[in-house]
């Protein structure tokens, strides 16, 4: 294990100590896996080119592996949330972060531009820069989940008060008086007929933007009822509610950014977690509790420990396009799916830790993870 990238937090002053001094430590059980330790929570991963961007609760850095030098950007110096929930590298390179409290920024390659419900712009300071959103025009709210871009080019983000849509001049929010199963969206993913799939805390939704037809709705919703995710497991601890003490979920108590202790969070298989379309399709959905599920365009089928999942809570995904396998993110480890059978990798297999919240396949195909305390990089197949 490597312990070159160090990354702590002053709550005051925001600021990142880096740490350059290699420590002994026992051989790795496989020569496959490297590891990077953070002295923070990893929420998402993303690939680039040549660099890794790595969101975690102390903010975002671009780490270049090659080298092992890193950029860190955080409220003092391009964000206004130390709190990044989900990273993404456009095709045309631009990098998009959904924040806690700070809205959906924007960084292409020189300056970071920040949307929130208020308003928009290039400047901290909210000063000359920053322009005010007319009313109900700004995004959904200061939490934002996801992102993602309809073949029109039109974005769509997921946020903790609906879905919002950007046509460029402002925000429109899709919220459950539209159609939405539950206004609190995690994940978003966008079909080939232009469809957009809105993963929320009560189960998955459907948008069609075309216009309805006596044949087809606008919104269609599915439920845990209706097939999604398997049914949790009764809670262990606190009646309705577990703790997961080893580490920090991807959800937790709504607004409730903690540490890795005192976060508690209800075992919910309607809560959608992660989603992606797989080359056939298909949408498969990760759920916190219900395992993996996935929709074939007439029926739900799920995927739990018993059918060799790593574990029932999943909280990220990402698919190998070129070997055609998905790379799943549990709380037992991660999980190796080719379509037919579950590879797990777990401490004993060279992971660091057992809950992993992010999961990115860089162009080379070698795989990142991202846990509570460990950026891990796999290069087996």
């Amino acid at each position: 294990m490597k312990i070159l990238h160090v990354i702590r937090h002053a709550a005051i002053a925001a600021a990142w100590l880096t740490v350059a001094a290699p420590a002994a430590v026992a051989a790795e059980p496989s020569a496959l896996w490297t590891h990077w330790q953070l002295y923070t929570v990893v929420r998402s991963l993303a690939a680039d080119r040549d660099s890794i961007w790595v969101g975690t609760d102390n903010g975002l850095m671009r780490f270049y592996p090659r080298t092992e030098d890193k950029t860190v950007y955080g409220p003092a110096n391009g964000l206004l949330s130390s709190v990044v929930l989900f990273v993404k590298v456009t095709p045309d390179g631009d990098v998009w972060t959904g924040t806690a409290g700070g809205g959906l920024s924007r960084f292409d390659g020189r300056r970071w531009t920040f949307y929130t419900p208020y308003g928009y712009g290039p400047s901290l300071r909210f000063d000359a820069g920053w322009t005010r959103w007319p009313r109900e025009r700004g995004i959904g709210d200061l939490w934002v989940y996801n992102i993602d871009y309809d073949a029109g080019g039109t974005l769509w983000a997921a946020t903790w008060k609906g879905l919002s849509r950007f046509d460029g001049k402002g925000f429109h929010t899709y919220t459950v008086a539209d159609g939405l199963v539950d206004k609190w969206v995690y994940t978003l993913a966008i079909d080939r007929e232009g469809r957009i799939w809105a993963g929320t805390e009560g189960g998955v939704t459907r948008y069609d933007p075309r216009p309805a037809t006596a044949r087809t709705a606008q919104w269609t919703s599915w439920t845990n009822k209706d097939g999604v995710g398997a049914p949790a497991p009764p809670a262990t601890t606190g009646g309705a509610e577990t703790s997961y003490d080893a580490d920090v979920p991807a959800g937790g108590r709504h607004h409730a950014i903690g540490g890795p202790k005192d976060i508690t969070r209800r075992v919910n298989s309607n809560y959608i977690s992660s989603s992606l379309f797989d080359r056939e399709g298909r949408l498969w959905v990760g759920t916190m509790g219900g395992g993996l599920a996935r929709y074939d365009g007439t029926r739900w089928t799920s995927y739990t420990t018993r059918d060799g999942l790593g574990g029932d809570v999943v909280y990220a995904m990402a698919l190998d396009r070129k070997r055609n396998v998905m790379w799943i993110g549990t709380d037992g480890g991660v999980s190796r799916y080719d379509f037919r059978a579950f590879t797990n990798f777990r401490k004993e297999d060279g992971l660091f830790a057992s809950a992993v919240y992010a999961v990115a396949v860089d162009p080379s195909g070698t795989k990142w993870f991202g846990s509570y305390g460990r950026v891990s990089r796999y290069e087996g197949e």
